[in-house]
């Protein structure tokens, strides 16, 4: 009795204490927190993405006069170990300008550093850059052109003298810092937006030529091989190399796409038998490439356009007409359709016949079609009345 009363008095004093949990036949849920992913980081995988870019010049092909001058200047770096002057490639978009320059380093070996210009909007973004780059690396800047004209001023010293110019702002004046000796690669489809002072300051400017048939047929098989270790048929990898627009990046994508669409289709592990036409045929219509000479939506919106407007366009109008960014149509799809293309197809007799010819031209009032793209046009709606171009116009 005493025990029972003074527990009592605990329970009236301290009642918080000695509360005994209440039982329950209720399921509780524990809910767990959502798993938040950053986007800005890349997510881990341990699946390997096929890695297209060669490992050394003798998987590149052709751009041969390119590939013997950095051949002798690699062969001078190991023997002397004074960094490669400063190069300028010049050559559009696809044409290889990225890879010439990781062989490089990768045939030095020495350290490759790669940034877009449209990165680099201060200086201070520019130095972030050059603090990881250590001696004789390559710093692969892409599209250099845009970098604003007074970034291109500052580089001149970087470039000559290895010194960079930085404001100390506790002392409120400008001090010089050196930097290891570097090779600066610039590529750039607009060399006429450099800065004079600053093209000069590249010791060579080697120019990228278009591909041939021909070469992209050997890219397309060399690849094969050594990515999948399968033979691509002669007659697939030449009609990739017809479709790909004399670039060499769209003939990596295609093949990528054409072997992943032939691991869907079939069970188990595929050789070359399986590779054949009909599935290249079907990633064409899939990916809304023409089968003629692989041309894709956004360019037949392009030339659908100006022969609508029939007369001369800015590249920003333009763009704003199809829905493109401006850089998207100076860069990716103009080259291209500047350049003379071949197209074989039959006029209102039915004749077969070849023609050879840019799709557009540039004025000085701005773009106009050419009757070559009138005629290619023409064979869309063909091919269209064929089950192509689903839910595409190309009424003018």
């Amino acid at each position: 009795m005493f025990i029972q009363a003074i527990k009592k008095c605990f329970d009236f004093w301290f009642p918080k204490r000695y509360t005994q949990p209440v039982k329950t036949t209720k399921r509780t849920t524990i809910r767990k927190k959502p798993m938040i992913i950053d986007a800005s980081e890349p997510i881990k995988t341990t699946v390997k993405q096929p890695d297209f870019r060669p490992k050394k010049f003798d998987d590149i092909v052709g751009q041969d006069e390119v590939k013997e001058y950095l051949k002798i200047k690699i062969t001078a770096f190991k023997k002397t170990r004074v960094s490669v002057g400063h190069l300028l490639f010049l050559g559009y978009s696809g044409s290889g300008k990225t890879t010439m320059a990781n062989v490089m380093a990768m045939e030095m070996g020495v350290g490759f550093h790669s940034v877009m210009a449209t990165r680099i909007k201060t200086w201070d973004d520019f130095y972030n850059i050059l603090k990881k780059v250590k001696l004789n690396d390559v710093l692969f800047i892409d599209e250099i052109h845009a970098l604003s004209p007074k970034i291109q001023e500052q580089l001149y010293g970087v470039m000559e003298d290895f010194t960079i110019t930085l404001q100390d702002k506790s002392l409120n004046e400008q001090v010089q810092t050196r930097i290891p000796n570097f090779t600066l690669i610039g590529a750039t489809t607009h060399s006429g937006d450099l800065n004079p002072p600053l093209l000069s300051r590249f010791q060579y400017k080697g120019q990228l030529m278009p591909y041939s048939i021909s070469q992209l047929t050997d890219i397309v098989k060399s690849a094969g091989k050594r990515i999948y270790k399968l033979e691509i048929p002669h007659d697939v990898a030449n009609y990739i190399a017809k479709v790909s627009r004399k670039t060499a990046r769209i003939c990596y994508s295609l093949l990528r796409g054409y072997i992943d669409l032939v691991e869907a289709k079939n069970p188990g592990k595929i050789d070359s038998s399986m590779l054949t036409m009909e599935m290249l045929y079907k990633l064409l219509k899939l990916e809304q490439i023409d089968p003629v000479i692989g041309l894709d939506y956004a360019s037949r919106k392009y030339i659908v356009t100006m022969l609508r407007e029939n007369k001369p366009i800015g590249s920003r109008s333009l763009a704003n007409m199809i829905q493109e960014q401006e850089s998207t149509v100076v860069q990716m799809i103009e080259p291209f359709l500047l350049s003379d293309i071949e197209l074989e197809y039959r006029d209102s007799s039915g004749i077969p016949k070849i023609q050879m010819g840019p799709f557009a031209k540039l004025t000085k009032s701005g773009r106009i079609a050419t009757r070559e793209s009138m005629n290619y046009i023409k064979l869309c709606k063909a091919l269209q009345r064929q089950g192509w171009f689903n839910n595409e116009s190309f009424e003018f």
